[in-house]
């Protein structure tokens, strides 16, 4: 019976060896040790299966043979016992002496082995060997389990429990086998129970599949390329955007100490230059990220293409300025009167292209020429802008496209420009259908094609002038749990002669609803405690006969953010702070239940395709730091108090004053401020000690909306941080920069104090 377990363990474990050694693994001191255990296991059970061949052919025990191969089988035991004390030494805590040490003693005992003599008792079923060349196998297994154990004990909390359980199982299996030996003294099952160690072992070691370590491999140099990128990146937007600033801020500071009228408008002049470039940078960086989230949205309105064609013909020849370059335009004359589509982004990807052709075109021409086939409903444009600058080498043209990618970078040091360019332009009509080819030739020229199809319809388009529009004596009520921001809907809201009233809390908002109060809109802030404006909804909806339009108003100002407010029952959205045109086209479709004739030409300009939100400044000011605390507008405000003191303190009164108004607004709405803030900071404070992040977030939000309003740019960005961290959870963040944020509102609470005290007689 044990012959037929030693080949049949003998066959398992070849399995087990061959796909060790056929698979690609991962050469370390483990597998080092294991592959080695693995072969002394097949050798051993290979000698034991052989003595019970010579057993059972009946070879005379005497004979030397079998003697040999009886001592083979104990050293075996021996030599396992010493390479499984390696490998849990080695994983361990590797000590190269006290290995060699334990190598010296197996040898001993191995040799000692072969010199003692050794005799058989023979019982029914099996022989017994006896002799003093046992005690040596027996003593060495015995000190290498106490060895393992120790090292399994002392090091337990440095070494994953899976790579010692082997030992705790080798330990109970070995206590047992001595215990079923005394009863049966002929049951060996020491053979068995190392083959078995060895199978268990399999399944523990640290062996990753090769192949899995290659991708792993790979995927980490596609990392760490595309984090080297990155930095590449973020110091190339710091390079090109720091580089318009410095002209902003050097011209300012000239323009603030100048008396010269000519030099002021013309330094001014190059001021609007450096802003539209900057505006152009930033533009790009946003319009890219939101290509790649897949939140590009397609606004789509009637246009006149060739009235907006020959408007891109003007811009460009502003651009060109001084340069020997002849700017030829030609447009079909079967150009559909009316199409209908993006016209924002197709003014983008023409008004990209011939900035290009501009930018690397020093004389010569440009052409810029339209043609159409028209089918039914639909034209098919295909727009060609070609010129006679340097052109694109041939090996360089695969790049082309490639975001943040600018062919010969170093002789293009005098050229503005990301590298953002061409690679939005690409998505852009790739997004629209359409599909772009170049042709070029190096040091001659280079011709862009660009097709794309739009839709033709028979509409007239109607201009609309953009005044404000009035809404005599109909009803609006303003819910926002935050003074200030009541105050500023109420005076922009009252441009329009709307009857205004207001609230501060869902509730209350629903009390008025059930009280048979009577309004034509509510505008709704979505952050507010206890009851948010999305739940103070859902409950305005339960009561009968509810139709009131409400829209939602908030600072929550991320392109796409419209569609989810739509979807959970909004009639429509505005982000604050409230601009007065798209508050009075809100105005206009729910009240008057109009809307726009048309884009009118500065919503459709290039340069407001992709409006910049608070988020997007926030993000910017992280990466670049805020540029706006380098300079301040200097328009002179009368006011009773002292201004000057406020801006020497970092505060954007300019910008606020503007926003709100008038100064008089400004201070008034400065004292709210400090009142609001006596109950809000405690708020804070408690939220922050008890850990309850949703009120804590909405607070924050509160601070960072006002202080926004009021130009606490720091306290502002705080805030900001504060409440993206709070809506996260991250009570570490909150924690670590709760006194960072604190000590900024009491920087700014004091400055107002002394601002306030600050009166004119």
């Amino acid at each position: 019976m044990g012959l037929y377990f030693s080949i049949c363990t003998f066959i398992i474990l070849i399995v087990f060896l061959v796909d060790f050694f056929t698979r690609k693994k991962v050469n370390n001191v483990e597998t080092k040790i294991y592959g080695v255990l693995i072969i002394v296991t097949m050798i051993g059970l290979f000698l034991e299966s052989l003595t019970g061949i010579f057993y059972n052919i009946g070879l005379d025990q005497n004979a030397f043979y079998f003697k040999f191969f009886s001592k083979a089988v104990l050293s075996y035991y021996t030599i396992w016992s010493l390479v499984f004390a390696h490998y849990i030494i080695s994983v361990c805590h590797y000590n190269k002496k006290f290995l060699d040490s334990l190598n010296i003693m197996t040898v001993i005992c191995v040799i000692l082995t072969f010199v003692f003599p050794i005799s058989y008792v023979q019982t029914n079923d099996a022989i017994i060997p006896q002799g003093l060349c046992l005690i040596f196998p027996y003593a060495s297994c015995i000190i290498f389990s106490i060895i393992d154990q120790y090292f399994c004990i002392k090091y337990r909390k440095k070494v994953a429990r899976k790579k010692l359980s082997p030992v705790y199982i080798f330990l109970v299996m070995g206590v047992a086998n001595i215990a079923l030996q005394a009863i049966l003294p002929g049951l060996f099952l020491l053979g068995y129970i190392l083959a078995y160690m060895v199978i268990i072992m399999y399944f523990t070691i640290e062996n990753p599949d090769a192949k899995l370590i290659n991708q792993l491999e790979l995927a980490k140099s596609q990392a760490e390329k595309a984090n080297r990128a990155k930095t590449d990146f973020l110091s190339s937007m710091s390079h090109e955007i720091r580089t318009p600033l410095n002209a902003i801020v050097g011209l300012s500071n000239v323009i603030k100490d100048s008396d010269d009228i000519k030099e002021i408008h013309d330094d001014a002049s190059d001021v609007v230059n450096a802003s539209n470039t900057l505006l152009e940078i930033v533009n790009g960086i946003l319009d890219i990220s939101r290509i790649e989230a897949e939140k590009m949205e397609m606004t789509e309105i009637n246009y006149n293409p060739l009235e907006e064609f020959k408007s891109l013909v003007n811009l460009t020849t502003t651009r060109i300025g001084e340069k020997e370059i002849e700017l030829r335009s030609d447009f079909a004359v079967d150009l559909p009167n009316t199409l209908y589509g993006d016209i924002g982004k197709i003014k983008q990807i023409i008004t990209n292209l011939l900035s290009n052709a501009v930018k690397y075109t020093e004389k010569g021409y440009i052409d810029f020429k339209v043609t159409c086939v028209n089918d039914k409903d639909t034209s098919k444009l295909t727009i060609i802008i070609s010129d006679t600058g340097r052109g694109i080498k041939e090996a360089q043209m695969d790049k082309l496209f490639t975001k943040f990618n600018r062919l010969e970078e170093d002789m293009n040091t005098t050229i503005e420009g990301t590298g953002l360019g061409l690679a939005i332009t690409k998505s852009l009509v790739e997004m629209m259908g359409g599909k772009i080819v170049v042709d070029s030739t190096f040091g001659e020229g280079s011709k862009f094609t660009v097709f794309l199809s739009q839709k033709i319809t028979n509409e007239t388009i109607v201009e609309k002038e953009k005044n404000i529009d009035t809404f005599d004596g109909r009803k609006v009520l303003v819910v926002d749990d935050n003074k200030l921001n009541i105050k500023v809907a109420n005076k922009v809201l009252k441009e329009f002669n709307l009857e205004i009233d207001e609230c501060e809390s869902g509730s209350e908002c629903i009390e008025k609803i059930k009280g048979n109060n009577n309004y034509d809109i509510i505008f709704m802030d979505i952050m507010m405690p206890k009851m948010s404006g999305t739940e103070t909804l859902k409950k305005l909806k339960q009561i009968e006969n509810f139709n009131i339009p409400v829209v939602a108003l908030t600072a929550d100002a991320i392109q796409g953010k419209s569609n989810k407010y739509l979807e959970v029952g909004f009639n429509d959205y505005l982000s604050k702070p409230i601009d007065k045109n798209k508050l009075n086209k809100v105005l206009n479709k729910i009240l008057n239940n109009t809307e726009s004739v048309v884009e009118t030409k500065e919503d459709s300009d290039i340069h407001k395709v992709t409006p910049i939100t608070d988020e997007d400044i926030a993000e910017l000011n992280r990466l670049f730091g805020d540029p706006s605390s380098e300079y301040q507008k200097e328009e002179k405000i009368e006011s009773d108090y002292n201004i000057d003191y406020l801006k020497e303190n970092d505060i954007d009164v300019d910008t606020s004053v503007e926003l709100l108004g008038d100064i008089e607004m400004y201070n008034e709405t400065l004292k709210t401020f400090v009142e609001e803030n006596k109950e809000r900071i405690p708020r804070i404070e408690k939220s922050k000690l008890e850990g309850n992040m949703k009120d804590y977030s909405i607070d924050v939000h509160a601070l960072k909306s006002d202080s926004k309003y009021l130009g606490f740019k720091r306290l502002a960005e705080l805030s900001y941080e504060h409440e993206l961290n709070s809506k996260e959870n991250d009570k570490k963040f909150i924690n670590e920069h709760y006194e960072e944020l604190i000590n900024e509102f009491d920087r700014v609470n004091k400055v107002i104090e002394k601002y306030l005290l600050s009166k004119k007689d």
